[in-house]
This record gives structure tokens, sequence and C-alpha cells, in this order.
């Protein structure tokens, strides 16, 4: 347990703060990336939409080349989410310089359940699934939260040389869908390229779709909802192809491009 005031330089030395390179920003920008390894980017996140919002937050406050002991003596590291950025980021509007009263209840409730949650991916025949934190605090009256990256989960997090998924954390401000959340987090692992081919298998896991879905819940239930949402708020304009084998789609191919100023036709 942290004590706001007498132990004032312990808490600035235990939690990251921002430490990624500062980056231009326009006015009233979101800062700082996310950024995962490739494995982690392509699994099942298993996380509700504010979850998401502050896993994001706090992975933006890491630098993914570095080693988690050059955060902490012992590897594990605590990052600082407050609920003023956790607002930001869900795009709540409070009275002129207050932070809204759900962006508290909106962390608070993240952080509830944050521990029970897992990571889930497959290689091969094994199904790996990995737990986000060891630990999440969540400070009554003081509007923060410390969140504990689980060391199982630090692999893909830091030490990530080149290989890395990593995009601006202002693409995903203010998105209100999960799918939307996780379809751009699938499509940054192409960024370079604007291509993605990938097994609807694959894509069901990785969106975490219902398993009643069929394909046409997916296409106006997922994919509607997700591309729209991403032109939208993300500038992020996407188009895809369905690949059939006879009537039954087996794949869907991507290709996106980020400009407010072009349109692509979207098969929707």
């Amino acid at each position: 347990m942290v004590v706001r005031n007498s132990t004032k330089k312990v808490e600035e030395a235990l939690v990251v703060r921002h430490r990624q390179e500062p980056e231009p920003l326009a006015e009233g920008e979101l800062g700082g990336s996310v950024t995962m390894s490739r494995a982690l980017a392509q699994s099942a996140h298993g996380l509700t939409l504010n979850e998401a919002r502050v896993m994001m937050l706090a992975t933006r406050c890491i630098d993914p080349r570095k080693s988690p002991y050059a955060y902490a003596k012992d590897g594990y590291v605590k990052v600082r989410v407050t609920a003023d950025e956790f607002a930001q980021m869900a795009e709540m509007a409070g009275e002129e310089g207050r932070t809204p009263t759900a962006a508290y209840e909106g962390l608070k409730a993240a952080c509830d359940k944050l521990f029970d949650r897992r990571a889930t991916w497959r290689e091969g025949k094994k199904i790996i699934k990995l737990a986000w934190v060891w630990k999440a605090t969540y400070h009554e009256g003081e509007g923060w939260a410390e969140v504990c990256f689980s060391p199982d989960m630090t692999p893909h997090l830091f030490m990530l040389g080149s290989k890395f998924v990593r995009y601006r954390l202002e693409m995903a401000r203010g998105l209100r869908s999960t799918y939307s959340v996780n379809l751009l987090r699938l499509l940054m692992t192409q960024k370079d390229t604007g291509f993605l081919a990938i097994t609807l298998d694959d894509f069901k896991h990785a969106m975490e779709v219902p398993i009643s879905y069929q394909y046409k819940d997916i296409k106006r239930r997922v994919l509607s909802v997700a591309i729209k949402e991403l032109a939208e708020k993300a500038d992020l304009l996407i188009q895809f192809q369905e690949l059939k084998k006879g009537r039954s789609v087996q794949s869907l191919r991507f290709t996106f491009i980020q400009s407010p100023q072009q349109s692509l036709p979207l098969q929707l």
C-alpha cells in the first residue's frame, strides 16, 4: 500500500510514468504509444472495453526496448494510470476543470477484474494463457491506479528489439466497441504494408467473437461496427475481401490506410 504524502519519493521510484520518447501532439491529443509483441497483438486479450483502456494506458508508460529491470530492481514493473487519463481515453466529458465521476468508477471497476484476466493464443496444439497483471490497486479518493505487470507478461512488453507492434494511443481514443479495439490491434501488426490476410478461425479468436455467431453475424455485428468506428475515430479506412471455399468463407484479406483525405470502398 502506498501512502501518498509521507512516501512520495518512494512512490515516484516505484511507479513508472510516461517514459517513451515524446511525440509531436496536436492540440488535445493523447500522447504515447501502445506496444507489445506480435504474439500478444494476435492473441485474444480477454478484456472488457474499460480494462483494455487501462492496459493501453499502462503500456504507453514503458519503453519496449528496455529491460524491466531498468524500471524496477526486482523486475516487477509498476505503472500509474490516472482517472484523468482514463477520461481522456474514453472521451468522457465532465465539468470544466473536473474529472468526470464515471472515469473514477470505470478505472476502479477495471482494476477490480484485471487480476483475473488472461490473454490467450495458440502455438500449434498448445493453448497458452498469460495473466496480464499480478496486482492492480485502485487508490480510493486519490483518482489513480497502480498496475503491476505479470512476470509472465513482461517478455511480451520488454526487450522486444525491433520486433514489436506499435501504434499511437490516440488512434484508440474514444472507441466504444471492443471489436474496434481488437481490429485496430490486429491491423497494426501489418501497418508497414497496409495488408493483412487472416483465416476466419484466427480472426474469430483474436476478435473474441461469440461461438454462436455465424459469418453473417460477424459481418454485421463485428466487421461493420469496427470498420465504421475506426474510420470515424482513427481515420483508418479499411477494405476487406472474403476468400471462399465453395460457399464458405475461409479467410479475410484486409487493406487499410490512415488518411482523413481519402476513402476506400468498403464491403459491408
